[in-house]
């Protein structure tokens, strides 16, 4: 037995009655409650010396009750992997891979003993986080072939405790439904661009006998929209509510591709909308028509789902990011409590619904503690609806110390009773880094790098003229720059022969005549009438005599033929000469 004394409590009964009240707890349910009347505080004193000795009293006067919030849309296996999933989008039909094979390896159909214990940290860090964050109930999404995951499921709900449906997109059998009947087994549709006539027959099947929940995260993909109406010439809602699977208990999760005939059709059915704003936030770039769903009275939810991790933050971004629906206070605090209870966990009891906290109704509570100095309230004069303003704009996870589930503690002073949070810790670390070691995470990071800086021009060794030839010119640089600059860019290099320096160029004046030198004629310059010594410069008829004369010479050498002065004196310009064949003349030679 369990007194709790003094505490503020949100009732969230017809009447939203807030204040001080005494809790007497027998079991797994609330026996009488008491006011801070003169005669609530009588009854109170009776209690302590009733039940003195068999009572565990605790003195709750800095904090507040209320019955555990409702998260309607939880996917577990993304809690170790936000940052990689942030790179996905709902209109990119290319996946990142790292996160694909990390998925791969999760839901592979015949699991290891190292897979089994990856599963198993990953619920039990979850689900722990979850409850800590005042989170008794929830929706759990996996996208899981088989039945392997359910297991691990159980074995965490029995440590903390949390009332939970368990969501995928299989054929749930009778074995499973009888086997696993505690864990609310529910049919989730996605991909709808691989459903066939056959499959939706089957799934009507199974809604008509074993299934009450039925869950659709379709509509979130224009092109898989787009293609799904060209294969059946109707929408999704169109062919699914023709089969009888629109109703109450179909909910739409994030459907950002509905037309007003589909959401007419969700209003006639009274469907429900699930909205997880951070994954709106990161998966897509289209505005969500929350405002055509609230115009039509559907009912609508806040989970979590991929990014998410904390309900009340999340509340805060759907608030902020559409603030020019008004919603109020309370509006926003059904939407992660009442709402979702009533359509995915109510129990009825006498006509009345149980999420509320009075007599006879079960005691699973969630503490929200006020005595750090960051966190003060002082509700004495306050209304139902400024304790939900309150709430919606300061209330975190952090702020919850304490969760009661049917009369049990399971978590005390922010700390977990049936779960190790040390060791919890230490082998979700090691989950998670096997998992990134799976998607070759680092590997395929380095890659990237690699590829990005093989991108860039490397201008180390490039020279300022050149920077400025293969740099990329912005309006404003190219309005400061001159023609002069322009014309130096764009100049064509032009490549000269090289003469040596101990050489002149008898037509050196003609510029543009390039004469190309053989290496023979380079081998004999004794022969070469148009190159001279540069030191001893004379006139063309000295160089010609000159040059015959060594004709003349190198003829004797070869023949040993002699020759007179006189001869050689009186050598006639129109005169040939005989030269062996050997020897070669170049041009200029008579």
């Amino acid at each position: 037995m369990i007194i709790l004394k003094n505490a503020y409590v949100l009732t969230f009964n017809r009447n939203n009655d807030f204040g001080r009240y005494s809790l007497l707890i027998n079991g797994s349910k609330v026996t009488d409650m008491a006011d801070d009347t003169p005669r609530g505080i009588s009854k109170l004193d009776k209690w302590i010396e009733q039940h003195r000795n068999n009572a565990e009293i605790i003195d709750c006067s800095d904090k507040l009750i209320i019955p555990p919030l409702v998260n309607p849309c939880l996917r577990s296996e993304g809690t170790l992997l936000h940052y990689l999933l942030k790179r996905r989008h709902y209109e990119k039909t290319d996946e990142d891979i790292c996160t694909d094979l990390i998925f791969n390896y999760l839901y592979q159909e015949l699991p290891g003993e190292t897979i089994k214990n990856d599963l198993r940290n990953i619920y039990d860090y979850s689900f722990s986080r979850s409850l800590k964050s005042g989170t008794g109930f929830i929706n759990e999404f996996s996208l899981r072939k088989d039945t392997a995951h359910l297991p691990f499921i159980s074995g965490t709900i029995k440590k903390t405790g949390q009332k939970l449906s368990v969501c995928y997109p299989i054929k749930q059998d009778v074995n499973t439904l009888r086997d696993f009947k505690y864990l609310n087994p529910s049919f989730y549709v996605t991909q709808e661009n691989f459903l066939t006539v056959y499959d939706i027959s089957g799934i009507t099947e199974l809604k008509n006998h074993n299934l009450r929940d039925l869950y659709l995260e379709v509509a979130v993909n224009k092109d898989v929209t787009e293609q799904f109406r060209h294969n059946f010439h109707k929408s999704v809602v169109a062919l699914f509510d023709e089969y009888g699977l629109i109703d109450s208990h179909t909910t739409f999760i994030n459907p950002l591709y509905l037309d007003y005939n589909d959401l007419k059709i969700l209003t006639d059915r009274k469907a429900n909308i699930i909205i997880c704003p951070r994954d709106l936030l990161f998966f897509t770039s289209r505005y969500f028509p929350i405002d055509d769903y609230i115009g039509h009275g559907i009912k609508f939810s806040i989970g979590t789902g991929w990014l998410g991790e904390d309900l009340m933050k999340d509340l805060r971004l759907f608030r902020n990011k559409y603030k020019e629906l008004n919603l109020t206070s309370t509006e926003l605090l059904n939407s992660i409590s009442k709402t979702p209870y009533s359509l995915y966990f109510e129990t009825e009891q006498d006509g009345e619904s149980t999420y509320v906290i009075d007599i006879n109704k079960p005691a699973t509570f969630s503490f929200v503690d006020f005595s750090d100095s960051r966190f003060r309230f002082y509700p004495e004069d306050f209304s139902f609806e400024s304790v939900c303003d309150f709430l919606i704009d300061n209330l975190t996870s952090y702020n919850f110390s304490d969760v009661m589930i049917d009369g049990e503690f399971m978590v005390r002073n922010s700390i977990l009773i049936q779960i190790d949070e040390v060791e919890n810790d230490k082998e979700v670390s090691e989950t998670r880094n096997r998992l990134y070691k799976t998607g070759k995470y680092d590997e395929l990071k380095r890659k990237l790098q690699s590829r990005e800086l093989a991108e860039k021009l490397d201008m180390k060794g490039r020279t300022d003229d050149e920077i400025k030839l293969f740099s990329e010119v912005t309006e404003e640089d190219s309005d400061e720059e001159n023609k002069e600059e322009f014309r130096i860019k764009t100049k064509i290099p032009v490549f000269r022969q090289k003469i040596n320096h101990a050489q002149k160029n008898l037509f050196e004046e003609f510029e543009h005549v390039n004469i190309i030198q053989t290496d023979e004629f380079q081998n004999t310059p004794a022969l070469n009438l148009l190159i001279t010594d540069q030191e001893s410069v004379k006139s063309v008829d000295e160089e010609l005599v000159k040059a015959k004369n060594v004709d003349e010479t190198i003829i004797k050498r070869l023949t040993g033929e002699k020759i007179t002065p006189a001869s050689t004196k009186n050598v006639n310009s129109e005169s040939k000469i005989e030269l062996p064949k050997n020897v070669k003349l170049k041009f200029g030679d008579d």
